[in-house]
């Protein structure tokens, strides 16, 4: 739950991307009946890296995919292009853990639903974080 905290608080402190979901950002999947544009967070993979010895701090390295769902296109490019403003090489302490990095690794594809009119891009950051 640590690197989701992380991102959960660092979107919804981004005004850029508060203007456009106000608080729909929850874990994927998004409920069908939450109204549009909204993220959706989904935890990937964390691996714990090696340390030099027992006395120093450990560092996870965790993979969070950040999903753009809306109604329009130009809507879903303005969204992520905020997502990654509000994420991109952030570090400190954030929602009470140490963060070492945060770098966006993979732009997913396009996706569309006709018959809803959603479109969807998902993006992978990946966060590095002291652990404790």
């Amino acid at each position: 739950m640590r690197a989701e905290a992380v991102v959960k608080a660092l979107l919804e402190a981004y005004p850029g991307v508060t203007a456009i979901v106000s608080t729909r950002i929850q874990p994927a999947p998004l409920p069908e009946t939450l109204p549009l544009p909204a993220i959706a967070l989904r935890h990937i993979t964390t691996v714990d890296l090696p340390t030099i010895d027992a006395q120093s701090y450990g560092l996870a390295r965790t993979r969070m995919e950040v999903t753009a769902v809306t109604k329009s296109y130009p809507v879903q490019k303005q969204l992520l292009e905020q997502v990654k403003l509000a994420l991109q090489y952030q570090r400190g302490t954030i929602a009470g853990y140490e963060v070492v990095s945060i770098v966006r690794e993979n732009v997913g594809p396009d996706l569309r639903d006709d018959d809803k009119m959603i479109f969807s891009q998902s993006v992978d950051f990946v966060l590095t974080l002291k652990e404790v």
